[in-house]
């Protein structure tokens, strides 16, 4: 069937199951009616205002994209995004349109609302309670007063509890947020005796249900023997949840359809029927009932079908480990010479039918004034780099209409599932790219993919970079002082930096070069440049300094023999902190990322592929950075000070990268850019640490030190021990008693 029209659908992200739950039912709507399924997402979903971060601001350049394209329809996950900004970001974009738009969730004037239907999924499993189990004294903890939400999933445990007979009383209903605190309430308060124990509590979201399980079970209430409880959505937290969560499932399928069945009316007058199932009751283990089962249809738990496409997807990819993307992205001398390197590297998405590389036509920016550059919208052309398809590549190079969304899509083809997501670089609008699915299953947003697109991102920039200096070399050179700054820019740092070198060298010195930047580039809404510059200018008045590009600072610091080269960055980097705070009359400062070249050589082209080299390296640590890296640090430094006070805990690598929602080879090289120590070595100084002490100041049988220490097996302790201090246990406690006595 070929494709007779294109629906756009708004999404911040696409990362958990219901996430996918929800774009699986609107996509498979979407297909089976016809339509081309383009979905704009910004990949990161933030909880906080993000306005002045460059990084995050380009992705959510994406959505500009809506008002540019041609399109049929377009479904607007307004509900789903955290963030007011965003939400009339991209409304300003749609009332620039003039096709239906359908906005789920949320209210606003001049657009048509449509709300998930979430009455029956809590009629079903309040029935269940009630006709399975029993039950007729029920509670029901659900989300705010007057939400639509909360007041939809509150009216289907009402009528269930109605129709057979039982009158809840207000004080049985039990309202807040759907996330935990209600429930570990009322889990003490149970507990307690303060509120009389029901049969059942009928909870409005798994999350709670969740949480109001290990409530119950840390005070004695064992779940389902002395008290059933249901949750709703049909999440990871259902699965997880021990024991297993009885739920709803389907509820996010069902409104992703469903809407697309409204969309659909609106843009041709004509209905259609809805092809995802029903929200169904999945049976788990905390209403009582035996099995993990469901027990009106063979359709399965949904959730246990995409943990499983999960884990094969995480096996498929593994030769992204081996591709060196990052590198051979960098090191394309042309545009052709960088399409054929990404086009190499794209085998990694084994599930994807197209990949397809739009640039700005403006991508290079201004040779002649570098700080003019694309920062928001997109051009009324593009540039195809590369259209990628498995058995061939169909013709690239040339400039499209970007109403058009892609070329391909004015030829006859079957419907697609279209993933665009934005490519930009420091604060630079560079294109977008479009990953093509029959099958919104395989659709794969992860850390594979935003470092696939970050590293084409900065190939970009760096071949723009060559680009300008091949045109005016001479340019460069003759202009030594950076205007904002007051510095030397690159070119006059270049000219003076080998003649420096050589005789710092000559003195017996070490010379390092200092590379800095930060994170984020704006605070207060102002630009810091000329105050960094400033500060460092007066921190080292007798040293080489310079203002490389943008935001990027270059400082030669000569190191005599013995001097701290870490202590002296610190130094730096404090002092630029403090001046920076009496400057702008702040607290909170930039985040500061540097990077270090050791200078061995005192020719030109030699410093000069040195320094290169160091910016890349820069970029792309403070591209980690703002991966959202400062997120995880603060999660990280917090786990390390629970096992430093709890050594005796299992702490299993896999179970702290689930429980931070990273990878297990992310949350080790996070780990180890924050401590300088691997997790694993670092969970074994702990412990010896702990051990050390105990063997000191107790009296305790080694045995009981190991257990202590997290050890369940003595002779290992015994044999780590050993291997770290160079002696056993019970001499170390014997060398240390003496010392003390």
């Amino acid at each position: 069937m070929g494709a007779k029209g294109k629906i756009g659908l708004i999404l911040p992200e696409i990362n958990s199951a219901l996430d996918h739950a929800f774009l699986e039912g609107a996509c498979d709507q979407g297909i089976s009616l016809g339509y081309d399924v383009i979905v704009y997402t910004g990949i990161f979903n933030s909880l906080r205002e993000v306005r002045f971060d460059q990084y995050i601001a380009g992705l959510e350049n994406i959505y500009t994209l809506t008002c540019s394209h041609h399109l049929n329809g377009v479904l607007f996950a307004a509900d789903r995004f955290h963030t007011d900004a965003v939400i009339q970001q991209i409304f300003d974009s749609l009332r620039q349109t003039d096709v239906p738009c359908l906005v789920l969730g949320r209210e606003e004037p001049g657009f048509p609302t449509f709300e998930a239907e979430e009455h029956s999924g809590m009629y079903q499993v309040t029935k269940h309670l009630i006709q399975r189990h029993g039950c007729r004294k029920l509670y029901c903890i659900t989300g705010l007063p007057n939400h639509v939400s909360s007041m939809e999933r509150l009216g289907g445990f009402l009528d269930a509890c109605e129709e057979a007979g039982i009158y809840p009383q207000e004080s049985d209903v039990f309202y807040g947020h759907f996330w935990k605190d209600i429930p570990e309430q009322i889990g003490v308060q149970i507990a307690s005796g303060a509120l009389p124990c029901p049969d059942g509590i009928v909870c409005a979201s798994d999350v709670m249900a969740a949480a109001l399980v290990r409530s119950l079970t840390a005070h004695g209430i064992r779940v389902p023997e002395d008290l059933v409880v249901t949750g709703y959505d049909g999440g990871m937290d259902a699965a997880v949840c021990d024991p297993p969560l009885t739920t709803v499932q389907g509820r996010d399928r069902q409104y992703g359809a469903e809407a697309v069945c409204r969309l659909h009316t609106m843009m041709t007058g004509q209905n259609c029927a809805c092809i995802c199932p029903a929200q169904s009751v999945w049976i788990g283990k905390s209403c009582g009932c035996t099995g993990m089962k469901h027990p009106e249809n063979d359709e399965g738990f949904w959730l246990e079908r995409y943990v499983y496409n999960q884990m094969q997807r995480n096996a498929e990819q593994q030769t992204f480990i081996a591709t060196d993307f990052i590198h051979r992205m960098t090191e394309a001398s042309d545009l052709h010479e960088l399409s054929d390197r990404i086009d190499q590297v794209g085998h990694i998405f084994t599930k994807a039918d197209w990949i397809d590389i739009c640039l700005c036509r403006d991508w290079q920016g201004n040779a002649r004034n570098p700080d003019d550059v694309r920062q928001y919208g997109f051009p009324e052309q593009m540039y195809l780099l590369l259209s990628k398809r498995f058995g061939g590549n169909p013709q690239s190079g040339f400039l499209f209409p970007t109403s058009q969304v892609l070329p391909a899509l004015q030829t006859s083809h079957d419907p697609h599932v279209l993933v665009l997501t934005s490519l930009h670089c420091d604060g630079q609008i560079l294109g977008f790219t479009a990953m093509g699915f029959q099958d919104s299953r395989a659709v794969r947003i992860d850390e594979t993919y935003v470092s696939w697109c970050d590293a084409v991102s900065n190939g970009l920039k760096v071949l723009q970079q060559r680009i300008r200096v091949q045109l005016y070399p001479h340019h460069l050179e003759q202009l030594e002082t950076d205007p904002v700054t007051g510095m030397l820019n690159r070119g006059g740092f270049l000219f003076r930096l080998p003649e420096v070198t050589a005789g710092y060298l000559k003195a017996g010195n070490r010379c390092v070069l200092l590379l800095l930047t930060y994170y984020p580039d704006q605070i207060n809404q102002l630009d810091p440049v000329a105050a960094i510059g400033e500060a460092i200018r007066s921190y080292h008045t007798h040293r080489l300094c310079c203002r490389i590009e943008d935001s990027i600072f270059a400082v030669l610091m000569p190191m005599q023999p013995g001097e701290n080269e870490a202590a002296s960055i610190v130094d730096l980097t404090a002092f630029v902190e403090n001046s920076l705070r009496a400057r702008f009359k702040i607290r909170q400062v930039p985040e500061f990322i540097d990077y270090t070249v050791q200078l061995t050589s005192t020719s030109r082209e030699a410093v000069e592929q040195q320094l290169e080299q160091g910016v890349l390296q820069l970029m792309q640590q403070k591209q980690t950075v703002q991966n959202h890296y400062l997120d995880y640090k603060a999660q990280i430094i917090r786990m390390r000070r629970r096992m430093v006070v709890n050594p005796q805990l299992e702490w299993n690598i896999s179970d702290i990268a689930e429980q931070l929602c990273i990878s297990k080879s992310h949350l080790q090289r996070l780990y180890k850019q924050v401590f300088a120590s691997s997790i694993k070595d670092d969970i074994i100084s702990v412990r010896l640490k702990r051990a050390a002490q105990l063997l000191s100041h107790t009296d305790l049988r080694i045995r009981e030190v190991a257990l202590q220490c997290g050890y369940n097996n003595e002779n290992h302790f015994m044999r780590q021990f050993r291997e770290k201090t160079g002696m056993t246990a019970t001499d170390y406690r014997k060398l240390h008693r003496q010392n003390s006595a």
